[in-house]
């Protein structure tokens, strides 16, 4: 009796452990440079970017430069299972010349649910013929904000992966005094208040990069009705706000 009460308890335990696990809404901002290596169709190349749990589960991709070639990558075909999974993510075809990229991921799944914090990796992959190139970082998602910025490898340089979380709802409170949005639902153009606002980012509600500004001014015109995530990146850390166009 006492060895089924202590297995009762423990599975209770590990049951409520994760049930209350926290799952803090913010943004991760990923950049990372390609270089060449030599490969047989140097420079062009097709690569992907993608968020894998800490025990190598599959949770969304945030880029994807392939189209027609994406099969050449194998990594990410594995991670998805094959289905070349691009919901939300950033997309384009072969790229004819290396560069700097850049995209996000709002620490939810493909369905849109936000994720309980706890390490994720960043997986990247990148070929241009002969060979694949390979480079996982972990980054801790939680309610502090984590920079890394780790060394070159091969085909991978200058990466930097930064989790910013949102404000909690008691820094909430006070940032609404310091930064609003106006007119907002919006017709056209959406005014933004706040006298250190770093950058703004616009995001659909389910979590896709859309555009960015410095400006105070959102020009939303040719954006379709709807509800729209507003990320603002200040000096007191990220704000989030929702606007409605109609």
């Amino acid at each position: 009796m006492f060895l089924k009460k202590s297995v009762l308890f423990v599975t209770l335990a590990v049951f409520l452990a994760f049930s209350l696990q926290a799952q803090t809404a913010g943004q991760l901002v990923v950049t990372v440079t390609t270089v060449s290596y030599g490969g047989s169709y140097s420079p062009h190349h097709v690569m992907a970017i993608w968020v894998q749990s800490k025990t190598g589960a599959y949770v969304k991709t945030l880029l994807a430069y392939a189209g027609v070639r994406r099969a050449y990558l194998n990594n990410w075909g594995t991670a998805t299972s094959s289905t070349y999974n691009t919901v939300d993510a950033i997309t384009s075809a072969t790229q004819s010349v290396h560069g700097t990229s850049t995209c996000y991921w709002n620490g939810a799944n493909q369905t849109g649910t936000t994720l309980g914090d706890d390490t994720y990796n960043v997986v990247m992959e990148m070929t241009e013929g002969g060979s694949n190139k390979l480079a996982s970082y972990a980054i801790k998602k939680g309610t502090t904000q984590q920079i890394i910025t780790p060394a070159n490898v091969a085909g991978f340089s200058n990466v930097t992966i930064k989790w910013t979380p949102a404000s909690t709802p008691i820094e909430d409170v006070q940032a609404e005094k310091l930064y609003n949005l106006y007119p907002n639902p919006t017709k056209a153009d959406v005014f933004v208040n706040g006298h250190d606002i770093k950058e703004i980012q616009i995001f659909s509600l389910s979590g896709k990069y859309l555009f960015s500004t410095k400006e105070n001014t959102l020009k939303l015109g040719f954006l379709s009705n709807g509800v729209y995530i507003v990320s603002l990146i200040t000096s007191k850390g990220l704000i989030v706000r929702k606007i409605t166009k109609n």
